[in-house]
């Protein structure tokens, strides 16, 4: 039997206003981040310039631009640095976009709900998160993944997430109650509460929100595919796990069916005992057992959950990230969060300090010290994906 091999491995981080993590960097940041890449034979990396807040130079007039921001204070000139020094050192760009939070105000819907902070971060613009099923989203998720293909030409993945997109709210109630006489499922009255697509028993609404969320992902496909972009996409899944209750927010099996070329990328950070392994069954096991592609995104240099280890260092849940990377063998690994040189909600250089570390870099290098275990598991080159998306490399 021919042993399964870590396709990409990497890191995962941000460029976008109070996320912290690259959000600070310069271009000496980034390239002493490539080179310990490099160094760690690692092949694979993500930045996101869409969050909640926007990091990247826009000409979409709904989306923020925060003037301080490093990547648009260069008018995108940093970004397309580091894509260009990755690609030198051989290592893959994907680009990620969330694109169901947008400014609350210029979008032309009305939100489900606004943040104007997360944790003691205050946002330079009040962020408004938007139902998949509200048409506009869809079309504006087009736009905004269509200009980063433009922008962006060399990078060679795409990864679209919609953060919080599995709330009951009451407009959407006629959608569902149509969808559901459209597919013989039962109407929103019968369905019990509550509305949680992550929990195994609410296979109706789960499946519901994953519809959309393919409606969605079928509608960048076309937009950046009519632009000649070649590369892999993705979709973003998120877990969830009380005591020994296991659940996911995606129906794996309708991802294969209507996007088969789109992978999945599940995320858990926690590694307690009752919750370890089944974050790598439900993020890893799942999908592939469904035919799709499997990545899966742990805790990197993180600090996000802070304190709330319950005693565990972060050494310790990247050891046994490690262990069970090498047991279940993602189709690509990448660690949320490359470090950071200021505070934000995602890593935070002074929580990084009181936990030890000097600055971000130093934490990094910790942890590719513990991925030194990974490098028989992985394979280097980057091999097209299956399905009819192939990678640009």
């Amino acid at each position: 039997m021919k042993t399964r091999r870590i396709l990409q491995h990497g890191f995962w981080d941000y460029t976008c206003p109070v996320a912290g993590g690259m959000e600070g960097f310069g271009k000496a940041d980034y390239l002493e981040l490539l080179d310990n890449m490099a160094a760690a034979h690692m092949n694979s990396l993500v930045i996101c310039p869409k969050w909640m807040t926007t990091g990247y130079r826009s000409r979409l007039p709904y989306l923020d631009q925060a003037p301080e921001n490093h990547v648009i204070a260069s008018d995108n000139e940093l970004l397309r640095f580091a894509i260009a020094e990755a690609r030198k050192r051989k290592i893959k760009v994907w680009l990620a976009a969330v694109v169901n939070f947008f400014p609350a105000k210029g979008f032309g819907a009305r939100p489900r709900s606004v943040l104007d902070k997360l944790l003691d971060f205050k946002f330079p613009f009040p962020a408004g998160c938007y139902d998949s099923d509200l048409p506009l989203v869809r079309e504006r998720a087009a736009e905004v993944c269509a200009e980063l293909v433009e922008l962006f030409p060399g990078i060679g993945g795409l990864v679209i997430e919609l953060e919080n997109d599995n709330i009951e709210s009451p407009r959407r109630i006629p959608p569902y109650n149509k969808w559901a006489a459209a597919n013989k499922r039962r109407p929103f009255q019968e369905i019990g509460h509550p509305f949680n697509p992550r929990y195994v028993s609410m296979t109706e609404w789960r499946d519901y929100t994953t519809h959309c969320r393919l409606e969605i992902v079928c509608a960048v496909e076309r937009e950046i595919r009519k632009r000649g972009f070649r590369g892999e996409l993705a979709l973003v899944c998120g877990l969830g796990g009380d005591y020994y209750e296991k659940k996911t927010e995606l129906n794996y099996e309708m991802l294969q069916k209507r996007a088969p070329g789109c992978a999945s990328v599940a995320y858990w950070y926690e590694n307690y005992p009752h919750q370890r392994f089944f974050a790598k069954e439900m993020g890893i096991v799942a999908p592939r057992m469904a035919g799709a592609m499997a990545f899966y995104l742990a805790r990197g240099v993180m600090t996000w959950g802070i304190p709330g280890f319950k005693g565990l260092p972060l050494e310790k849940h990247w050891q046994m990230d490690v262990d069970d990377a090498a047991r279940f063998r993602p189709d690509g690994l990448w660690w949320f969060g490359c470090g950071t040189v200021n505070d934000g909600v995602h890593v935070s250089l002074s929580k990084l300090r009181k936990l030890g570390y000097r600055n971000g870099a130093e934490a990094r290098r910790s942890l590719l010290k513990l991925c030194r275990g990974l490098r028989a598991c992985c394979k280097n080159q980057i091999r097209p994906q299956r399905g009819r998306l192939q990678p640009e490399i």
